[in-house]
């Protein structure tokens, strides 16, 4: 990892391959795998609307969602995480060189990192659209845009939470993006579902998440749906962090 650093002051070269080094190893390798997991979810869900959408094509969510996803909602969290996460304090990393091991062997990113990754999306897709669509399935007031922006906020309040979960150290910086992007989401959808009645032909968002937020039923939902999804990796991630972790 330091050896894309030119240094003219030898001094300084422990410090920027035992810290600087192994920090940029390790932000890079979660945040890879963490954008498959992402769009990995993310594709299944509209994958799974195709079983049940009569072989037309139609997607439940709204195309801005669809855009906006990865664009706008999610991207600081991760920007956050990628550029300020510690997955060793420095002065530790100084004193116990042999710490770099975990990094010289790419132990943070491996296949089997990549398929843990890719099967928690499948999980994480699963819950939220199945569950979703068994719960609205009868005896409820939700119709196909309401459905889709259900789906959208839990997909959204779970990749956020999964960005505070995977985060070696959790500081000011990952806690502010999760709370910036949660209320631009907030921000965005009610006035967007206020103001926009046909901006896109034949997608009208017009109070729709005025009238979800407004059902029970969607909470209870939601709240299921984010909790079953997550604690999986949740699991995983503490007993990963209490008996294998290598820098323990």
């Amino acid at each position: 990892a330091a050896g894309d650093f030119a240094v003219d002051r030898f001094e300084c070269l422990r410090r920027l391959l035992l810290v600087h080094g192994a920090w940029c190893f390790t932000r890079t390798s979660e945040l890879i795998l963490y954008t498959f997991m992402h769009n990995c979810a993310y594709v299944f869900v509209i994958f799974y609307h195709q079983l049940y959408n009569g072989y037309s094509g139609a997607v439940s969510l709204h195309s801005l969602y669809l855009t906006l996803y990865s664009s706008l909602f999610t991207v600081l969290p991760q920007c956050a995480a990628a550029l300020f996460d510690q997955h060793v304090p420095a002065e530790r990393a100084l004193h116990e060189p042999q710490l770099y091991e975990y990094t010289l062997h790419a132990r943070c990113y491996r296949m089997w990192s990549y398929w843990i990754n890719i099967f928690d999306a499948i999980w994480q897709s699963t819950v939220i659209f199945f569950l979703g669509y068994f719960s609205y399935r009868h005896e409820s007031y939700m119709d196909v845009s309401s459905f889709g922006f259900s789906l959208a906020f839990c997909m959204i309040i779970t990749s956020l939470i999964h960005v505070l979960i995977q985060t070696s150290r959790v500081d000011w910086s990952v806690i502010a993006s999760i709370a910036f992007s949660l209320l631009v989401f907030l921000g965005f959808t009610l006035i967007f579902d206020t103001t926009c009645i046909q901006c896109i032909p034949g997608e009208s968002p017009y109070k729709v998440s005025y009238e979800t937020f407004r059902q029970g039923r969607f909470w209870f939902t939601s709240i299921l749906s984010i909790i079953t999804a997550m604690i999986p990796r949740f699991i995983v991630k503490s007993i990963y962090n209490t008996i294998r972790n290598p820098l323990m």
